[in-house]
């Protein structure tokens, strides 16, 4: 019998629709709810990872949630960035402690250049100069993609470092700890550039060498800056930031190949999309000064300012000035970061490293003298040594021979103190601090929308991008 749709049977079968699709809202809203309770986090969580932090108390957070907490949370207002106190041995809050042990060494080798090695089929012999290695060791938190704890500086050739001329050195005066020669917060831009020049990593074949590897490797250029800027930063950083060290990347290795010499830099391998995409952006860029290429040193972070070339190796260069880098202090795995020595521990290092023999004076042991760009260290004295022969050498006791030569700690900008037997090392920054600020450009490129090439001009003064 055939049924007839009656208004009852209508109502009937509308309010069942109504009640079944009220029933899959609910569920959809459970469904969502749940999903962000996991991948969200309150302020107690957030506060967690803020200066007050302890490493012990991030590690309660997922490595998603830190990194971004590390990257995306406030800034605070300029006023209180210009007023931040970065020399509070008595207030600065512990970041994260660091004990060093004695396997971690300073390395020094002299490379010489025989035979390259072989990289995508092409084998070819170097002949070129001597180019002499530093490799420096430091106590780092290996993550994968979060390169810079690894790899913090870009070795400086032993021809481009120099003694710090004493006279040059900044007033140990607190008023200079933040005084700085050039630079700005303000985005810079050059109507000189040529973003758009036509030219291409890949029509050049580069030789560098890979201190990874131990090795010589002559491959296409594109290629080469591919893997050193993968090695340097990762793919978590923004792409701006990416591009900008790629271009530095580049500039690096021409400056030495200009000098007819080798860059020594690390390679990785299997790079990712995100890095190729972002050199191709930047395909062909250098920077010059006086239509030369700059020697483009980078760090893995600031203590606030950078220091100028003179201030660390010695020689003069306009486009190496110390600037501002505002944003670094929100760098917490470096910003105020702990590390402590024995009394056996220290003594170990600088007696095994230097001519001086200590004595039972431990609070004489480590003394500034002098301070530089922004309150980093200049001078020090070891137990009233200004100068001692360090690794075979007699060196004037700067902060930067120090923290090269004798003792691993993450930067020349730094306090020390003595008390039972320990001491206390407060640093600020990661890296000699010459140049661009990895954790400083990515900053830039997050909290003031920063371009690589606003950047590149920001860290490097005076220069031209071509």
């Amino acid at each position: 019998m055939k049924k007839r749709f009656t208004l009852k049977r209508v109502i009937i079968i509308l309010s069942l629709v109504f009640v079944y699709s009220a029933a899959l809202n609910y569920i959809r809203v459970l469904a969502e709810s749940t999903v962000l309770s996991d991948i969200t986090f309150d302020s107690d969580s957030a506060s967690a990872l803020s200066d007050e932090a302890t490493d012990a108390e991030a590690e309660n957070l997922t490595e998603e949630v830190a990194e971004v907490v590390r990257y995306y949370d406030s800034p605070i207002e300029k006023a209180a960035i210009d007023s931040y106190e970065i020399f509070a041995p008595v207030t600065t809050e512990v970041t994260a402690v660091t004990t060093v042990s004695e396997t971690t060494e300073v390395v020094t080798t002299t490379v010489s250049p025989e035979t390259s090695a072989t990289t995508a089929g092409t084998t070819t012999t170097t002949t070129a100069a001597t180019t002499t290695v530093t490799t420096t060791t430091e106590a780092t938190t290996t993550e994968e993609d979060v390169e810079v704890d690894e790899d913090e500086d870009v070795d400086i050739d032993k021809d481009d470092e120099a003694e710090v001329d004493e006279e040059s050195e900044s007033d140990s005066s607190a008023d200079l700890w933040y005084t700085v020669s050039s630079g700005s917060s303000t985005a810079d831009t050059n109507s000189s550039d040529n973003l758009d020049n036509g030219k291409s990593y890949k029509d050049e074949t580069l030789t560098v060498y890979d201190s990874s590897s131990g090795r010589y490797v002559t491959d296409n250029a594109f290629d080469i800056v591919c893997q050193v800027t993968y090695s340097e930063i990762g793919t978590s950083m923004e792409e701006e930031t990416i591009k900008a060290q790629a271009v530095a990347v580049y500039t690096y290795i021409k400056y030495y190949e200009a000098k007819g010499e080798y860059a020594s830099v690390s390679l990785k391998s299997n790079v990712p999309d995100k890095i190729i995409e972002c050199v191709e952006a930047v395909d062909g860029l250098a920077m010059y000064y006086d239509g030369e290429y700059i020697l483009a040193t980078y760090c893995a972070a600031t203590a606030g300012v950078t220091c100028s070339s003179e201030n660390v190796w010695g020689g003069d260069r306009e486009y190496l000035q110390s600037v501002v880098s505002e944003y670094d202090f929100l760098d917490t795995d470096n910003y105020g970061r702990v590390t402590t020595y024995t009394v056996e521990e220290l003594k170990k290092k600088i007696e095994s490293k230097t001519d001086i023999t200590l004595s039972d004076d431990y609070e004489n042991w480590i003394k500034i003298l002098t301070y530089t760009d922004g309150g980093y260290v200049g001078n020090i004295s070891i137990d009233g040594h200004t100068s001692a022969k360090v690794s075979g050498t007699e060196r004037t006791l700067t902060a930067y021979v120090f923290r090269t030569y004798i003792l691993n700690i993450r930067s020349t900008c730094f306090t020390v103190s003595y008390s039972n037997g320990v001491f206390t090392f407060v640093t600020y920054g990661y890296g000699h601090g010459v140049g661009m600020s990895q954790e400083g450009a990515n900053l830039y490129a997050i909290y003031a929308g920063y371009t690589f090439d606003q950047i590149l001009h920001h860290y490097y003064t005076g220069i031209t991008i071509a």
